[in-house]
């Protein structure tokens, strides 16, 4: 017997579903809502169907199909997606009067790559370009065909801010992107660049690997 408003049982009952992750009653005399987080395995309108079926047959509870919401989401491509993400690991930069040069060190999958990048030390609106060369420098290596290039880089204010604009060309056989990546400068002016530029990337960086798992490392696709 199943206490009005107490819907952990029912709760229970949903998550023992193949493909749910997680579910939530809402209702207090009665249930208004189910919403439901799912692998993409199954479709939502076959989970929905399951879940009215369960219901019914376990519960005796009639339960219109457009109560139930249903959200799909990928735990192993969540997992992809963060483990070959690029962190900002280290940077540094010194300078003289002719030359500036930026290292920058960036982490993806247990992995470090490091990339340098030198220029005139005449112009300090180049620093900048640097700065993303050196952090796309670091991606570049071992990437087969694909190729990030540093289109131009942007420190701007706005009101009280101070906002780091990164613009990235990925170069891909029979194809051209324009990445556009942001942060807010909080301390370190160049380290906001490079994490611009990484915002840029990031999102695109998984589709040019090919997945090994944790232990594979970073194998990158040399198609």
């Amino acid at each position: 017997m199943i206490k009005v408003g107490d819907w952990k049982t029912i709760e229970e009952a949903i998550r023992s579903i193949e493909g749910v992750i997680n579910v939530k009653v809402v209702g207090d005399e009665e249930i208004k809502e189910i919403h439901v987080l799912s692998k993409p395995s199954k479709s939502p309108k076959l989970l929905a169907r399951d879940i009215e079926t369960l219901l019914q047959a376990r519960f005796s509870l009639d339960i219109d199909h457009k109560k139930i919401s249903i959200v799909a989401f990928d735990l192993e491509e969540e997992k992809k997606e963060s483990w070959l993400r690029p962190v900002l690991w280290g940077l540094s930069w010194k300078k003289n009067p002719q030359t500036f040069q930026v290292e920058v060190e960036i982490k993806i999958a247990d992995k470090l790559y490091q990339g340098i990048a030198t220029g005139s030390a005449s112009n300090p609106r180049n620093y900048y370009s640097l700065v993303a060369q050196a952090t796309l420098e670091c991606l570049n290596q071992g990437m087969g065909n694909i190729m990030f290039v540093p289109r131009g880089v942007l420190v701007q204010h706005l009101g009280d801010l101070e906002v780091a604009l990164a613009f990235v060309d990925c170069d891909i056989p029979r194809r051209e992107e324009i990445l556009v990546g942001a942060t807010i400068v909080k301390e370190d002016v160049y380290q906001a660049v490079a994490r611009a530029t990484l915002d840029a990337v990031n999102r695109k960086l998984i589709f040019y690997v090919d997945w090994e798992g944790e232990e594979g490392g970073l194998p990158l696709n040399n198609k």
